[in-house]
Formats: structure tokens, sequence, C-alpha cells
């Protein structure tokens, strides 16, 4: 099967919106190519034994990469077109041109094409390993094998990194755990793999109900339960911890009914929102009986650990 790369021109500060529109539209892997990435990477604890001066030269211009199945491709390139026109009418930071190019690339030259985009990531006592990739870890961290497939997830994401953080900042071993909108179940299988002593994942996508089964026999997990759902549909009882990283509107949509499913001293960590979107999250939040017990950020984007407010 041909595949038809599409990139779009933008900048630092729009990257992460960019590669959510295309993810969106079903990119198979997306891909941000962003100088500024390198010189946060060289300011850090990085050491580093040779560095290509190329990269330092390259364009402030970043690009951001999606892949398509090419007998669909027309009809994706149509919807981009109107999202990154709304994405450039409404955003409230630069965006840059918003230009698209695009060439055809093979099924052999895709399946080297977007691996390259994913590396191993360490979060605490989590590692995030391509599952193609060959991983020793630290003593104490537990290894997260990952095969995104067509499901957001590998965590590379600043939304992900935040879930992965607060997770792992209060208590999860013996923690019954959701994972509301798992997508390539990294939280399910963290969450797993970190103690926790059940897990109900669900996904509204068949896709992503798919992936994330798939890896949590990767990683031979057998306490997740992985179904295709909306959000509460299939949850029951109530859950020490319950994990939330989507998006602002279906978080909002997420804060009307998820409180009797949380135990009394449980945490929720809803992540997915942008700095834009944030006090209108929040505000559902505590309109529905919760209280802020945690927040973080990471770039544009921000995570919160919710807690039951008992007046």
């Amino acid at each position: 099967m041909d595949y038809r790369e599409i990139t779009v021109f933008t900048t630092t500060a729009a990257s992460e919106l960019v590669a959510d529109i295309l993810s969106d539209l079903g990119s198979e892997g997306v891909g941000i190519y962003d100088k500024n990435d390198f010189l946060q990477l060289c300011k850090s604890d990085v050491v580093w034994d040779y560095v290509d001066e190329s990269v330092l030269a390259a364009s402030e211009v970043v690009r951001v990469l999606g892949y398509f199945p090419e007998e669909s491709a027309d009809e994706v390139e149509r919807k981009l077109g109107e999202r990154l026109d709304d994405l450039k009418r409404d955003c409230a930071f630069e965006t840059g041109s918003l230009e698209t190019s695009r060439r055809v690339v093979g099924d052999e030259d895709w399946n080297v094409v977007w691996r390259k985009f994913y590396s191993p990531i360490e979060c605490g006592g989590v590692a995030v390993v391509p599952g193609w990739i060959d991983y020793t870890s630290k003593e104490g961290v537990k290894v997260v094998k990952m095969d995104p497939g067509m499901a957001f997830g590998t965590g590379e994401h600043e939304t992900t990194r935040l879930c992965l953080k607060l997770m792992q900042d209060g208590p999860i071993v013996g923690a019954r755990t959701a994972d509301l909108g798992t997508g390539s179940g990294i939280l399910a299988v963290a969450a797993s793999k970190l103690g926790a002593s059940s897990v109900d994942a669900c996904d509204i996508d068949e896709k992503a109900v798919a992936v994330a089964k798939s890896n949590c026999d990767i990683n031979g997990v057998t306490n997740v339960s992985v179904k295709q759902a909306d959000l509460l549909a299939e949850l029951s009882g109530q859950y020490d911890l319950i994990l939330a990283n989507i998006t602002a509107d279906i978080l909002i949509r997420l804060a009307e009914g998820v409180a009797p499913y949380l135990a009394p001293q449980g945490r929720l960590i809803v992540s997915g929102i942008i700095a834009a979107r944030l006090e209108s999250v929040k505000t559902a939040f505590l309109n529905a009986g919760f209280e802020v017990a945690r927040q973080e950020r990471d770039g544009e984007w921000h995570a919160m650990e919710l807690r039951r407010a008992w007046r």
C-alpha cells in the first residue's frame, strides 16, 4: 500500500496542535521536526558525545508530518485544509504559514519512516519503549513496551508524560483503576506495572481498542480489561484512580457524571488540556464537586489531579 506523507509548516508553539489535527484525521503516526526541541535537550542534563552542527543551522520553521493511505488522502487533505484555516483564525499564538506539502511513500518505506520518530522515554519509575527497540532499563524502572499503531499514546506527547508523572506522585499500588479514552493503552499498562490491582480501560474507537489489547499482550499484563465504550458506559462501582487523557470538550462532559465512580479518597487525573481551555475545564470540575489537589504544566499543556470535595 502507498501512503501520502503530508507536511505542515508551522511554529514551535503550534506544532502540537497541528500534530493533534493530523492524529484526529487518522494519521498512522505523526512526526515533528523542530530545532528548538534539540536546543532544549542541549540545555538539559543529557551528555552529548557528538552534535551535528547542521541541526543548529536548521530553519526556525517547524515541520509536522502525517501519513495517510493514498486512497483516502485527497479527502484528508480537504478536511485538513478546513482544520488549519480554523486553527489560523482562532489560535491565540503564532501558527506560521500552515502551508502543506506532500509526497508518496511506498509500504516498505513507511515501515521505516514512521518508526524513526519514536525513541525510549523515561518518566520517573517508568520507561516507555517502542516495541521494536532493545532496551535495558535502570534498576527499579518499569518498562512499558508500546507499538502505537493508529492510536494516540507513545509517551512522546506532553499530555501523556503529565499523566505518567501525576500517576506516580500518589498511591497506585493496589489501586482499582480506570483509564478513559485509553488510546494505545499506555496509561493502562503503566498503571498495571506500577502495581494497580486492576485496570478497566475503554476507548470509543475500535482501532484504538485493538491496539491497546495488543499492547497489553506485548507487556504481559493480565489485569487490564479493554473495551470499546464511551467514557463511563462500562464502569461499575468505585475506583481509587481514574485517568482521562482526552480533549477539553470531552473532559467537560466527563465532569458531569464521573463523581459517583471515584472512591471517597480516590484520585482523578485529567490531561489533554491546552492552556486556552484550562479555566473552562477547571470550572466544570469545580462545579461538579471536585477540588484541585495538584496542577502540572508542560509547554502549552496542562493536567490536574482532582479529588472529591467534601463540604
